[in-house]
């Protein structure tokens, strides 16, 4: 691990665990200009501002960047808060429960909830009756579809500020495996019954109770870890949400849950990763560690994390981990990415043929015109990131 790497980590578990000083000279960092770039590829600037309040460890322009960072954080954080607070309110007069999904719910568990970098609010509406009224009461409170929908699972909406708010109708986005998606969509009734109120920001809001909310988390860390990846601000919320009391039923809950979306290898080394290299304390998560995965694999995992950045776009050739290695997975997942680009017309099988060379189309052109980069270089790291994917067993009974 480079030695910027070692320090970020050491910063950000004093900053999320909320310890006493430390003694002298944890603060002299050795490498203060490449940490501080490496905390904004991976958007955990603002939880570094602690470095700000001790004096001559850094020079007048890191901590301006930092401090700037937590500012614009901060800002940030009220206005979605806001924003949250108008939604949430304004659908429950109407009869409809908005369940908040990460944002505001999640930051609230950090020591300074602010400071944890945020882009939108995301709701979910279990539910077809109710996500079709709550898009229509939106759009009549100036909310507007965005032109351009990126996801089959929620639908973005933005308000004349250029907020936008992404109204979920389904847990995740599809993933391969046809039978987690069936399960994932059974869950939905009980993501609309098992919900808590929290009132940590002075208003009271809905949220998936702990056991849900785990592992939405789960589904969202993997969503994009089998995309283009994603960073260590995701590792963040886990060792916040985990560092608090989580009463049993809840933490049985969220196994049951894994089990059944057959989830548990990455679950295992995402949170063994926690507890060494961010201060998750061992024995809040010791039901999750039963059996605790092999040095080599945390150690890859986190090679993977900060290779990806915030969400995986630090390098170009980022853009698909496959479950397996091998011709047939290569295959298999460009299916899958035919049905994510025509998820409507990929239901018909005379149709498959032309869809799959639209497909090859549009990656080839992409590749080219957008990224930059040559479609060999992304197979080959696809296969590079599909064999740590591999051994997590995703998906198999």
């Amino acid at each position: 691990m480079k030695r910027e790497e070692a320090e970020l980590l050491e910063q950000l578990q004093y900053a999320l665990q909320a310890p006493p000083i430390p003694s002298d000279g944890f603060f002299c960092l050795q490498e203060p200009e490449e940490m501080l770039a490496l905390a904004r590829e991976h958007a955990v600037m603002p939880l570094l501002y602690h470095l700000c309040e001790v004096p001559g460890n850094l020079t007048d322009a890191q901590r301006t960047a930092i401090q700037t960072a937590a500012k614009t954080a901060v800002r940030t954080n009220y206005r979605l808060l806001f924003v949250t607070k108008f939604v949430t309110e304004y659908l429950r007069e109407h009869g409809i429960c908005a369940i908040v999904l990460k944002g505001v719910a999640t930051a609230s568990y950090y020591p300074v909830p602010e400071l944890r970098k945020s882009g939108d609010v995301d709701l979910l509406i279990p539910g077809e009756a109710d996500f079709a009224r709550a898009i229509e009461l939106l759009r009549q409170a100036d909310f507007e579809p965005c032109e351009k929908q990126d996801a089959l699972h929620h639908l973005e909406l933005k308000n004349k500020e250029g907020i936008c708010v992404e109204v979920h109708r389904i847990l995740a986005e599809p993933f391969e495996s046809k039978k987690v998606n069936a399960y994932l969509e059974s869950l939905l009734p009980e993501y609309g019954r098992e919900v808590a109120e929290n009132d940590a920001w002075g208003f009271p809001f809905c949220q998936p109770a702990d056991g849900c909310h785990a592992f939405y988390l789960i589904l969202h860390m993997l969503q994009h870890f089998l995309r283009a990846g994603f960073g260590l601000k995701f590792l963040c919320d886990w060792v916040v949400f985990w560092n608090r009391p989580v009463e049993e039923p809840q933490k049985q809950t969220f196994l049951r849950l894994v089990e059944g979306s057959r989830t548990g290898g990455f679950v295992g080394i995402m949170t063994a990763a926690c507890v060494r290299y961010l201060g998750l304390p061992g024995e809040r998560v010791a039901f999750i560690l039963e059996t605790y995965p092999a040095d080599g694999e945390v150690e890859a995992f986190m090679e993977e994390i900060f290779g990806a950045g915030e969400f995986g776009h630090v390098r170009e050739n980022r853009m698909v981990a496959m479950r397996t290695g091998g011709i047939l997975s290569y295959a298999r997942e460009f299916h899958h990415q035919m049905h994510l680009n025509y998820p409507r017309a990929g239901k018909i099988f005379l149709l498959w043929p032309a869809l799959w060379c639209a497909t090859l189309a549009r990656f080839l052109y992409n590749n080219h015109a957008v990224r930059g980069v040559k479609s060999t270089e992304i197979l080959r790291e696809a296969g590079k990131r599909s064999r740590l994917v591999e051994k997590m067993k995703l998906f198999s009974p």
